[in-house]
C-alpha cells in the first residue's frame, strides 16, 4: 500500500493536479505491481515561499511548477523505484 504525498506551489488547478494523481498511480500500478484499488495520494497546497529549493550546482531550472513527491512503501527493490521514476517522468511529459 503505497502512499504518495505532493508538496506544490498553490495556484494548480484541480485538472492539473488530477493529471498529476493520475499519473502518479499509473507509475505506482507499473512499477509496484499493486491492485488497482490500491491508491492513497495525499496533496499538500504550500505557499511560494514554504518551499525552498535552491541549485545545488547541478543547473537545474525549476519554477513555480516544482513538485516534491514522497513514498512511502514497504522495501522495494533498486529496479523498482528506478522504474517508478522513470514511468512517472514519462506520463508527466
Amino acid at each position: 500500500m503505497p502512499l504518495l504525498q505532493f508538496d506544490v506551489i498553490q495556484g494548480r488547478s484541480e485538472s492539473e493536479l488530477r493529471t498529476l494523481l493520475d499519473a502518479a498511480h499509473r507509475a505506482v500500478l507499473t512499477a509496484f505491481k499493486v491492485p488497482e484499488r490500491d491508491r492513497y495520494q495525499i496533496v499538500q497546497e504550500n505557499k511560494r515561499y514554504q518551499m525552498v529549493f535552491q541549485d545545488t550546482g547541478l543547473g537545474f531550472s525549476r519554477s513555480d511548477n516544482l513538485v516534491m513527491v514522497r513514498v512511502y512503501t514497504s522495501p522495494r527493490s533498486s529496479e523498482q523505484k528506478q522504474l517508478f521514476m522513470a514511468e512517472l517522468a514519462r506520463e508527466l511529459r
